[in-house]
């Protein structure tokens, strides 16, 4: 029988086990040596594959006191430190990455309706900016987070995005500003990428299960 304790493959990354450990807060953001005592008793605990805690990659997010901010002066220390870290216990790493409002000039909240082709390549460029910085800090790839309401997650839920151009309608579109962002970074970029999605979000006509496992697909693919 299989165990979780088996050394397994995910990609070209090489686990020690199937266990898969993901942040979501950071709670002691401003006290360094918390984090990393941390991350060093996540690291030796037998873990296959940790992801972090949250980067934000807007500096006025709605919850960024609660995660780390990608752009703070400190930021890149403190990201190679907890890289060697795991890396110390052959433990790889990805760097979560999204936001939960899309900030541009003073309106920082704008729909996914809203969004200009500009604005979609200001937010691709700025996801693709981030995992180019975590991988100058060692990480060994990033994690997209594509669901519990964030932003990525309104985007290919068709509760939130009606558009009506080639960024909306079926799944394929609505996904079509993370498979391009994909693209890109596989196309550019050594980093193992891996997305968070949701199976279902529970409102009426929003993101079902059927539409999860076809999105998922897409994203495999």
């Amino acid at each position: 029988m299989k165990s979780i304790f088996d050394k397994v493959k995910l990609g070209d990354l090489s686990l020690n086990s199937r266990i898969m450990r993901t942040g979501l807060w950071e709670s002691q953001q401003n006290d360094s040596y918390s984090i990393y005592d941390r991350y060093d008793k996540i690291a030796s605990s037998g873990v296959g594959l940790i992801s972090s805690e949250l980067f934000s990659i807007y500096p006025k997010d709605k919850f960024v006191e609660h995660s780390s901010k990608i752009h703070n002066p400190n930021f890149m220390k403190m990201a190679r430190k907890i890289s060697e870290i795991c890396h110390d216990y052959d433990v790889p790493i990805l760097g979560q990455v999204e936001s939960i409002k899309y900030n541009w000039g003073i309106d920082l909240d704008i729909p996914v309706n809203d969004l200009t082709i500009e604005d979609i390549r200001k937010i691709q460029s700025d996801i693709i900016s981030s995992a180019q910085m975590l991988k100058y800090a060692g990480f060994d790839g990033i994690q997209l987070f594509i669901g519990n309401n964030f932003y990525l997650s309104k985007m290919i839920n068709p509760y939130y995005n009606q558009r009506e151009d080639n960024y909306g309608g079926n799944v394929f579109n609505r996904l079509r500003l993370i498979l391009e962002l994909i693209k890109v970074m596989k196309d550019n970029l050594d980093l193992h990428i891996s997305c968070k999605v949701n199976t279902f979000d529970e409102r009426k006509d929003g993101f079902d299960a059927k539409e999860s496992i076809e999105a998922c697909k897409l994203i495999e693919k």
